[in-house]
């Protein structure tokens, strides 16, 4: 509806005066105030046509935003209507812009410093809203929209914190809230925030995790998935009708991809426990999100039944922290993340080798013996995995040539830790030393701010003494949360248990695969130059030193 628009005689376009521009809008918000119905589309015309009417102004036209936000900013607004009478006012096609409240136009204060404190004095807008009694053709009005705008600001963050205080209770209930379930999962028809399982889907989540314990990595498996024909969880969310708008044609399966399968490997929900509050807006006035720290993460288990035991999701993320890359057969190398240059101390890589009369024969070398100038590359020499391979199975023998099957139970894994417990003692002296230094830090910083209360040091000197402080207290604190980790890793049962298994398989069949050195070695080292001999030396740290 566009009217009181005339022609001069020269025929160019001009508005009379007392045109006026209704702005209604409807958000998201007021559902959560519970002023959806005061608020309605319907009410808020009809008010404002009374009002034009009442003082004879001339409509031009009617901008109507619904389920629209006014708490965003700049340009960043979505807006449409509102975007459209603002580029509509800088054309001045009117020459008054009608709310029914300053926060119909925006709760957000640098929105009404810039158009209603700003932009429409140097365009020749008057606003006027009717709630709160604001007019720009008043001469001292400006204070009161400055402080409406405020209030409507400190309203939306209020609001913004009691959703947010809303949804972080319903997560500690271990409510799922995501729009979607995971792969592998429904929502509960009698319950939207209870996970179930999927009958058509589950299998394939443990079908993902089984490859990868056999060795296969990410793109290999996202290949076999491809190649075997199975949706994608996106395709498959369309299937299920989940998705109103369709990415791939009926006859599509989409592409599984590396991310994806990695994504499956690392989510913890498919043990049965509820992950959230993995990202948050940096503010409710913004669309921007950021990740939140592991730490933050709100975690409930036990949830739901789980697709995969959490023993063998905890050795597939034991598996993929080690950063191992696969060969060209799709499977990581037997000793894939655990060989390591003496020198700079990066994990050694598998090369291409060499062919001979008895077979492919693999090397590995250190990943930076060719990065860089000569002068400053890697000495360490390349070994070949088979002499690797050799040295394990000679030392393990060693370890274990007096021991029989029957006597591999949990008091000799047990003694077995316990005769290298000096690795306990030291993880428990740093702990010791680590925890005084952060008591010696914060008492540092009470003397501090007593010194900066007794006017002894300015503030620029206590901020920047203090942030001192704060960077080193943040670094001891890290150590002592890696520590603590360390050692809770070292004595866990899980651990005991599973160096008694890989023990016994070694003694059954006097042969060394990919779980055994997962589970009985700890890493290797490679390239120190003995003095005496004058070579290099392989030395084999287990998991039990």
């Amino acid at each position: 509806m566009i009217m009181n628009v005339k022609f001069s005689d020269k025929g160019g376009l001009y508005i009379m005066k007392n045109t006026v521009a209704i702005y209604v809008r409807l958000s998201k918000e007021d559902l959560y105030s519970g002023e959806r119905e005061s608020e309605s589309i319907q009410n808020q015309k009809s008010m404002l046509f009374t009002y034009a009417a009442d003082r004879q102004w001339q409509i031009y036209n009617i901008y109507c935003d619904e389920d629209y936000s006014g708490a965003y900013s700049g340009s960043d607004n979505d807006r449409p209507e509102f975007n459209r009478m603002i580029n509509d006012a800088s054309q001045k096609k009117f020459d008054i812009i009608l709310c029914k409240s300053q926060s119909r136009f925006s709760r957000n204060m640098e929105v009404i410093e810039q158009y209603i404190n700003g932009r429409f004095y140097e365009w020749g807008i008057r606003f006027v809203s009717l709630i709160d009694n604001a007019d720009t053709e008043i001469k001292g009005n400006k204070k009161a929209r400055q402080i409406n705008g405020l209030i409507n600001e400190w309203y939306l963050e209020d609001l913004s914190e009691n959703i947010r205080a809303v949804f972080k209770h319903k997560m500690e209930k271990g409510e799922f809230l995501a729009a979607f379930p995971p792969y592998g999962y429904s929502k509960d028809k009698e319950n939207k925030n209870h996970l179930v399982i999927n009958p058509n889907t589950a299998p394939v989540v443990k079908q993902i995790f089984e490859w990868h314990g056999e060795g296969y990595g990410a793109a290999k498996i996202s290949r076999m998935l491809n190649d075997k024909g199975i949706p994608n969880p996106r395709k498959q969310q369309e299937l299920d009708g989940l998705r109103k708008t369709y990415m791939y044609a009926p006859d599509e399966t989409g592409c599984w991809s590396t991310t994806t399968v990695g994504d499956i490997l690392n989510n913890q929900v498919y043990c049965g426990d509820v992950v959230q509050h993995k990202v948050e807006k940096v503010s409710y006035k913004s669309k921007v999100i950021k990740k939140v720290m592991e730490n933050n993460r709100i975690i409930i288990k036990d949830m739901h039944e789980p697709i995969v035991s959490r023993e063998v999701f905890g050795e597939t993320r034991a598996r993929l922290s080690k950063h191992r890359k696969a060969a060209g057969t799709g499977k990581v190398h037997i000793l894939s993340g655990k060989v390591f240059c003496h020198y700079c101390g990066k994990p050694m890589q598998k090369n291409h080798g060499v062919s001979s009369k008895a077979g492919h024969i693999g090397y590995l070398r250190c990943r930076d013996k060719y990065s860089y100038a000569e002068k400053n590359r890697c000495p360490t020499p390349n070994i070949r995995i088979d002499y690797i391979m050799e040295a394990l199975q000679i030392q393990l023998i060693e370890e274990l040539k007096n021991i029989a099957i029957d006597n591999l139970d949990d008091k000799f894994v047990i003694e077995l830790l316990n005769k290298h417990n000096d690795k306990n003692i030291f993880f428990v002296n740093e702990l010791t030393n680590l925890k005084k230094e952060e008591e010696k830090i914060l008492n540092n910083q009470k003397n501090l701010y007593s010194d900066r209360l007794n006017d002894i040091i300015s503030v620029a000197e206590y901020l920047s003494y203090n942030k001192g402080f704060n960077d080193r207290l943040n670094e001891i604190r890290n150590r002592i949360s890696e520590t603590e980790r360390e050692l809770k890793n070292k004595n866990s049962v899980q651990k005991r248990d599973n160096i008694k298994k890989s023990l016994i398989s070694f003694l059954n069949k006097k042969d060394i695969d990919r779980e055994i050195i997962d589970n009985l070695v700890d890493r290797i080292e490679f390239g120190e130059i003995n003095e005496k001999t004058g070579k290099p030396i392989l030395k084999i740290i287990w998991a039990w030193e």
